[in-house]
């Protein structure tokens, strides 16, 4: 059959599953479908579908099993994957994260939130064959999407980031992130750093680079889901503090005992605002930021008043688009 429309392929031992499916996306997309893994894994090979939704649980060979062929063939390691699965087991659905799939849905379930998810996956991967040469602007995608589609085309090469002040560096090798720098940080501080861009400029150069891996071979999925969660860290905190023109000092009744935060308190020492505490430290916004709030949620550090020049004319959250910007 020969059609410019998105083909999706559905794999699942249940007729009335697979019936249910075709329903769903019938109207919008071409469908292909098999009845196990052994099957979908031939279909994938002769029709190349833009998308496969598959079952986990199925004789000859499973979802995982299936999943492992097809990401190592190079025909069809790029083409994202969705588990559906009735197992509602979370650490199922960690496996199949961390596996690198692009969702995993438990039956029985929504065909809406289905239709949106699905529709989401595609309109990524849409993107990443338009743009090919991997580059454009981070106020138009979000950098843990340009992770996702560099890990899901398994690409290699450095991308760089332009931003204000600064350029960052992530080197991948076949969709996995090795290599992070930005200012004074490297290895996972940069790359964590790096997430909470949302402005500046993005590419991918696909020049070889040699130099020292320092990110570990720690999954890329697994350093994003740890990197969005110290960011949303850093964003929370960050609604915990004075604005921005407020002048913090280490407070001379309660004095820290811990390092960290007597290294978080010298930041501030002779009094200055949070944005000039952080061009004082070593230590990356996102895990300075909430060390400041818990800093002065226990009393080591004071407001003072406010800059007159500057008062009521900057909030937090312009501190945090500046700290973005780095």
């Amino acid at each position: 059959m020969t059609t410019d429309r998105i083909k999706l392929l559905i794999v699942d031992d249940e007729d009335s599953i697979r019936h249910l499916l075709r329903l769903t996306f019938s109207e919008e997309y071409d469908i292909v479908e098999a009845g196990d893994g052994e099957e979908a894994f031939d279909v994938a090979l002769r029709e190349q579908p833009n998308l496969i939704v598959s079952d986990i649980m199925m004789p000859r060979l499973d979802g995982y099993g299936l999943y492992r062929k097809l990401k190592s063939r190079t025909e069809t390691a790029s083409i994202p994957f969705v588990f559906l699965s009735a197992k509602k087991d979370i650490d199922e659905r960690v496996v199949g994260l961390e596996m690198g799939a692009d969702d995993y849905i438990t039956k029985p379930f929504s065909v809406k939130e289905l239709k949106a998810k699905v529709n989401s996956i595609l309109k990524k991967a849409g993107d990443l064959r338009l743009r090919g040469s991997f580059e454009g602007l981070l106020g138009d995608v979000d950098l843990v999407e340009v992770v996702q589609l560099i890990e899901m085309g398994r690409k290699t090469g450095m991308l760089v980031l332009q931003g204000k002040k600064d350029i960052g560096r992530i080197y991948f090798v076949e969709g996995e992130p090795r290599f992070a720098e930005v200012g004074p940080w490297k290895g996972i501080e940069a790359f964590y750093s790096l997430l909470a861009w949302k402005e500046g400029r993005f590419w991918l150069d696909p020049s070889s680079f040699k130099a020292e891996e320092n990110l570990g071979r720690t999954k890329g999925q697994e350093l994003l889901m740890e990197g969005v969660r110290l960011i949303d860290e850093m964003n929370e905190a960050s609604r915990q503090l004075p604005p921005a023109s407020v002048t913090l000092s280490p407070s001379e009744d309660q004095v820290p005992t811990q390092e960290d935060m007597a290294q978080v308190c010298r930041a501030f020492e002779g009094g200055t605002t949070v944005e000039g505490a952080v061009k004082r430290t070593s230590l990356p916004p996102f895990r300075f930021i909430p060390q400041v709030a818990k800093a002065m949620s226990s009393g080591y550090l004071r407001a003072g008043s406010a800059d007159d020049g500057e008062a009521g004319l900057r909030s937090l959250h312009r501190l945090m688009d500046e700290l973005r910007k780095l």
